[in-house]
């Protein structure tokens, strides 16, 4: 009886090895963070009244928010990110007081952005005038884990206000396991220790007798 038992046990230690391993490479299989990427978004901005974009610390998105990509994505995101797609995007109402702003960017096709940081690198004013701004983002895309990336706003005043909106991303690292899917490999690798532990000796008796 009890053989039997620690047999059974053996099997089921086997079997769920074998599902965590399938589950574990199903999950780095669909687990894929954005390897490349680049796009240009473009609109048009407004700043504090009585202020330049060489002294605001304001940037206001003009018509509700919306802009459109002007430039689009030529490698991973190629089939989701378009040229003429619409989209959202929040104003900076402080520059030097920036705290991190979720679903910066929206795009109508499920793509977001979330900025993290944000460094004023420049500007200049009163007119013509121009401001840079970059800072370190999370892009969100269908299909793809959340990656890490980088976005830098470029705005000028020679062309009433207009901004272009670059974004690049940054290979992530390579997606953790869940822990469920490294308990049932244990459980695998164990059951498999049993299994030839167990063919073992019965060689060595078949050798003996």
């Amino acid at each position: 009886m009890f053989a039997q038992l620690k047999s059974s046990w053996k099997q089921l230690a086997v079997a769920a090895g074998l599902l965590g391993t399938v589950m574990l490479g199903s999950n780095a299989a669909s687990a894929a963070p954005i390897g490349n990427a680049s796009f240009g978004i473009g609109g048009a901005f407004n700043i504090t009244s009585g202020s330049n974009l060489g002294n605001t610390n304001s940037i206001f998105i003009a018509n509700g928010g919306m802009i459109l990509v002007t430039a689009a994505d030529t490698m991973d995101l190629s089939g989701i990110v378009t040229y003429g797609q619409t989209g959202t995007l929040q104003d900076l109402p402080s520059l030097s007081g920036f705290t991190p702003i979720n679903g910066y960017l929206t795009l109508s096709s499920g793509v977001s952005i979330d900025l993290n940081t944000l460094a004023v690198i420049g500007q200049t004013g009163p007119i013509p005038g121009y401001i840079n701004i970059a800072g370190n983002a999370t892009i969100h895309a269908p299909g793809f884990d959340a990656t890490n990336g980088t976005l830098t706003f470029t705005g000028t005043s020679s062309d009433n206000n207009s901004f272009t909106l670059a974004v690049t991303t940054s290979a992530s690292s390579s997606p953790v396991p869940e822990p469920l899917s490294l308990s049932l490999l244990g459980l695998g690798l164990l059951g498999m220790f049993f299994v030839i532990r167990r063919q073992r000796n019965t060689l060595s008796m078949s050798a003996a007798a």
